[in-house]
């Protein structure tokens, strides 16, 4: 049988709305949020899940509530290590302030939806520019962001393989936007590295004689 990791991006936020640099800090989802939570807790109620994991922050946590609606018997584990990238002092600031800088770095011109022009080779050349540009030092840098990724999806995957030996079901993940770039390029190589999945988007990685694929995005929840 084939192991299956359904990856989900958070709810929107208010962060998300006002066009905000969000990465450790919080904010309440929106209304729109909270009708995305409860069609993904649609989506996920016919889905078997063995296992649940989450980013340790509140917006993730609290799509992970509404995704397991029709599981009651699960209990999601949090992991700090699913966290979105640190953005340091840039957190709070509008998206524009950092990615301006960041994107013409790159030779490229910012625009929302616009990260696979500077994305081609994978996100190391992004991330180390995000910790060069932070004055207090504090955002991830591409090492930083690597072995946390290597650390989550040990843990996630070892649950995955064992739910597939014992036909017990899938793997549920929530986590973020630009993480979860990193995780699917890390998880399936060929695939072109991307960031601007929509809120609540579900990519489903599946794997089929030891190789992994990744679907399509599924923004029947956004």
């Amino acid at each position: 049988m084939s192991a299956r990791i359904h990856f989900v991006r958070h709810a929107e936020t208010l962060f998300n709305v006002n066009g905000m640099l969000q990465g450790w800090c919080d904010a309440p989802l929106t209304e729109r949020g909270e009708g995305q939570v409860a069609a993904l807790g649609e989506r996920m109620r016919d889905v078997p899940l063995a296992a649940a994991f989450m980013s340790d922050l509140t917006r993730t946590r609290t799509t992970m509530a509404g995704a397991l609606a029709g599981h009651p018997h699960l209990v999601p584990t949090p992991m700090r290590e699913l966290r979105e990238w640190h953005f340091g002092g840039w957190e709070g600031q509008p998206n524009a302030s950092l990615w301006n800088p960041v994107f013409a770095e790159h030779g490229s011109v910012y625009a929302p939806g616009t990260f696979a022009s500077i994305t081609e080779d994978g996100f190391d050349t992004v991330l180390d520019a995000i910790h060069r540009s932070d004055p207090t030092g504090r955002a991830d840098s591409a090492a930083d962001v690597r072995t946390r990724v290597d650390a989550a999806l040990e843990t996630v995957v070892a649950a995955a393989q064992l739910a597939a030996r014992e036909d017990t079901g899938d793997v549920l993940v929530v986590t973020h936007g630009s993480v979860l770039g990193s995780i699917l390029h890390t998880l399936v190589p060929a695939t072109r590295p991307r960031t601007g999945f929509p809120n609540c988007g579900i990519v489903t990685v599946t794997w089929t004689e030891g190789q992994a694929i990744a679907g399509e995005i599924d923004a029947s929840c956004a």
